[in-house]
């Protein structure tokens, strides 16, 4: 019974611990569904990240990633 007891709680407190795990990644408000992107044409897209944060936008198929710096911004 002690150790049944013992196991949910080491589940229950790694639960815990993993749920506060998020990157906080945004992007301005220009960025929305049911925008209209150019076709044939560059469509530079940014936000903010964590420090170290490795994000990946895909669109229409196509992925591209980045890795931001210390201030939160891709080289």
């Amino acid at each position: 019974m002690l150790a049944s007891l013992m196991r949910i709680l080491l589940w229950a407190t790694a639960l815990f611990a993993l749920s506060n795990i998020h990157a906080d990644v945004s992007t301005p408000s220009v960025f929305g569904d049911h925008m209209v992107l150019q076709r044939d044409h560059a469509n530079p897209v940014w936000g903010w990240a964590n420090s170290g944060e490795h994000v990946t936008v895909t669109i229409a198929g196509q992925s591209h990633s980045a890795k931001a710096d210390s201030n939160g911004e891709s080289p």
